[in-house]
């Protein structure tokens, strides 16, 4: 099943997949490492909480490319010094849920949600020269402490050649739901996208 994502960008959210789960039961959570892929096609192993060096200390403002032009930006990305992935602020994916900001720092956040909480962590690798990169944004909700639903947020980007402080690439969305037999909730999506660095 095939959706889109954010109201800025002319698209539809759909936060059914957490709403729905109530009870049941579950386990597991993030792994401390995984598979990778590069733009260049090339995979590497990358542990929970490795970054996209060139990414260090960055803001980015990512903007859906569409045929009618650029329009408002749907995320905001924070790296922390390592590169890694520490926040999408300005956050438009399931926003009635998240609010304003999803944190990737691996620790127990609470959502708009009784009894819905989730654990968000990232994982980032770039090529040998620095010019492209791609990192995995990794989320676990639980429902009353246990395991309800995954969601996966990432990436496969590449630097302007003329301009370091644009990016170009493809975001990738996928959520499957652990706790019991939704089959709506089960979403996977993926657009082109154009980042500006925040300079303020």
């Amino acid at each position: 099943m095939r959706v889109t994502l954010c109201r800025s960008c002319g698209l539809v959210v759909l936060p059914v997949f957490l709403l729905c789960v109530v009870a049941g039961c579950g386990g597991g959570g993030l792994p401390d490492e995984i598979t990778v892929t590069l733009p260049d096609g090339t995979e590497q192993r990358v542990t929970l909480g490795q970054g996209v060096v060139s990414l260090a200390d960055t803001e980015w403002d990512f903007f859906h490319v569409a045929p009618s032009g650029q329009g408002a930006p749907f995320l905001r990305l924070q790296f922390d010094e390592n590169g890694g992935l520490s926040s999408f602020a300005n956050n438009t994916i399931a926003q009635e849920i998240f609010g304003e900001t999803i944190y990737f720092d691996g620790v127990q956040h609470s959502t708009s949600q009784a009894g819905l909480s989730y654990v968000a962590a990232t994982y980032g690798a770039e090529t040998s020269d620095g010019t492209q990169f791609t990192f995995d944004g990794r989320v676990t909700a639980y429902a009353a402490g246990l395991e309800a639903a995954n969601a996966t947020a990432s990436a496969q980007g590449e630097f302007d050649a003329e301009d370091p402080d644009i990016m170009r690439g493809i975001f990738y969305f996928s959520s499957r739901v652990t706790l019991l037999d939704y089959p709506e909730g089960n979403l996977d999506a993926e657009y082109s996208f154009l980042g500006r660095r925040v300079i303020e």
